[in-house]
Formats: C-alpha cells, sequence, structure tokens
C-alpha cells in the first residue's frame, strides 16, 4: 500500500520515517519532495571500468555553493546526493525518483538505484544523475530534484541496510564499493 500525504504525517510523527532538514510542504499527494544537496562526484575519462577486476574511473569532487551551480552537459553523468538525511524504519519501502518538469529538459535523477532499503539510518541519498537532453543544465544547491514515494510492508524487515549494507558508512555520495564478488562466472 503506498502512503499518502496522511500516511506519510503518521510515519513522520511516530519515528518510522525521519527526514532532515523537513518542512512540512515538502509533503505531496503520495510523496516527499527531496532536494539537492552539495557534493557532485564526476568519473573522469581515461580507464576501462573493469567491475571484475574492481577497476572503477578516477571521480573529481565538486561543491555547489548558492552563487556556484555545476553544469551538466549532454550526455554527462554524475553522482549527487540529496540534501536531506533520512531513516526509513523496517516496515517501509522507499522509492526515489525524478520530477516530471527535470525529465522534461532531460533530467534524469536514478538509473536504477531507486530503492532505499529499510533501516537505511540519518544518511543522505545517493543520486545518478544524468543528462538525456541536447542543452546543459544547472544543478543548483537546494533545487527540488526528486520526489520519494513510500510504502507500507506486509511485515517488517529483519534485513536492515545499515546494519550490513555496504554503503552504510557513507554519509554523503561516494564512489563504488565492491566488497562481495560482482563476477559470477557462471
Amino acid at each position: 500500500m503506498m502512503l499518502s500525504n496522511e500516511d506519510i504525517k503518521l510515519a513522520l510523527s511516530d519515528g518510522a520515517l525521519v527526514v532532515d532538514p523537513f518542512r512540512p510542504d515538502f509533503i505531496r499527494a503520495a510523496g516527499i519532495t527531496m532536494h539537492l544537496g552539495e557534493r557532485i562526484l564526476k568519473p573522469l575519462p581515461g580507464k576501462v571500468v573493469d567491475l571484475k577486476n574492481r577497476v572503477i574511473p578516477d571521480y573529481k569532487e565538486y561543491l555547489l555553493t548558492d552563487d556556484a551551480p555545476y553544469m551538466l552537459m549532454p550526455g554527462e553523468f554524475v553522482l549527487a546526493h540529496t540534501l536531506q538525511k533520512v531513516s526509513v524504519g523496517a516496515k517501509l519501502g522507499f522509492l526515489i525518483e525524478g520530477r516530471s518538469t527535470l525529465a522534461r529538459v532531460g533530467l534524469t535523477i536514478v538509473q536504477t538505484a531507486m530503492l532505499v532499503y529499510p533501516g537505511h539510518r540519518d544518511r543522505t541519498v545517493t543520486l545518478e544523475l544524468a543528462n538525456h537532453g541536447p542543452n546543459p543544465i544547472l544543478l543548483y544547491l537546494r533545487m527540488k530534484i526528486a520526489r520519494v514515494a513510500l510504502f507500507e510492508l506486509k511485515t517488517a524487515a529483519t534485513e536492515l541496510y545499515d546494519d550490513t549494507g555496504k554503503y552504510r558508512l557513507q554519509e554523503s555520495v561516494g564512489e563504488p564499493i565492491f566488497n562481495e564478488e560482482i563476477w559470477d562466472g557462471k
């Protein structure tokens, strides 16, 4: 069951969901508006990515300020994060998705990783930004970047992400981590 604005208010009031910073006007009819945080990581060209052998690109960090947006060029991909830190309870599902207005100019905010697992605690959410349009897009600190849809799990999860998840120690956007074999070899 997807949560309505009233369900979201209840989840926030009972602590099943924590969003910080938060204002009541972030709540929409069936979701919450999220904003862009300050750090952007841009993968640099020059390496062949080899996941089997754990070879990833080098990254350059950019910091957004009120006076310095980031210009995302057509075809460019970067990692970013939400301004808000979130905690997701064991009985909630959390899906982050792009906003229609941004999609209409070519900006996507998730490539595949739209699920934030139950047990994600007091951390930002990593965004996978790509410009699929023909024009550069300016990314501003605190711009409305995403929407969150929440749903109730039938039973509470017993495997909570920040107990064992590989990105649990990243407080903000970070490079890929390979702590398990990505290549199955079968």
